[in-house]
This record gives structure tokens, C-alpha cells and sequence, in this order.
């Protein structure tokens, strides 16, 4: 039982590490139509690196329907939006989706 003390204390130091270098993007939102080019765009201060037919961007949003909202009005209909917490279900991409003028 004393062998494994350290042996425990040095699997919880290496797994405490895992979280942070695998941390997901925190926000991404996923669109219909894919991009022509790789685009970086910055929406209310925000930085997206946008691909395929997705944009990430590293900054956390304690709102993230609003986050949605202003992406959506710059660049089009969100079909998916998720975020370390979680994604937007249907009535939070009607919301993120309504006003695109």
C-alpha cells in the first residue's frame, strides 16, 4: 500500500495537466453552406477563425446566445452552436437566428 501512495500522487498530477492541454474551442458554431476560404472575423470584440463550414473562437461567453445572435447576423443562418457547457437547442437557435438583419 505504501508503493502506490506515490504512484497515485503521480497519475493525479498527470491527469490534473490533461484538462488544460486538451481543453475544448469555447465557442463553435457550425453553418450550412461551407466557407470559399479560410476566414478570420472579429464580431463584438471577438476573434473567429471560421473553416469548412464552422467557426471557433477561444474566448468564453457567460451568454452564448447573445455570441450566437451577432455571429448569425454577420455571417448567416447557425445550425449548430456549442459551447464547453454545452450547445444551444432549438428554441436557442430560433433565438440566435431571428433577428439576421
Amino acid at each position: 500500500m505504501t508503493r502506490m501512495i506515490p504512484l497515485l500522487a503521480a497519475a493525479a498530477t498527470l491527469a490534473a495537466g490533461i484538462p488544460a492541454a486538451a481543453q475544448p474551442t469555447a465557442l463553435r458554431a457550425e453553418f450550412a453552406a461551407p466557407f470559399a476560404d479560410r476566414t478570420e472575423i472579429i464580431v463584438d470584440g471577438r476573434m473567429w477563425s471560421c473553416v469548412g463550414n464552422a467557426c471557433t473562437s477561444p474566448s468564453a461567453d457567460p451568454r452564448p446566445a447573445v455570441a450566437c445572435r451577432k455571429l448569425a447576423r454577420k455571417l448567416g443562418p447557425v445550425k449548430r452552436f456549442t459551447t464547453p457547457r454545452g450547445e444551444l437547442d432549438a428554441a436557442g437557435l430560433a433565438a440566435c437566428n431571428q433577428d439576421r438583419s
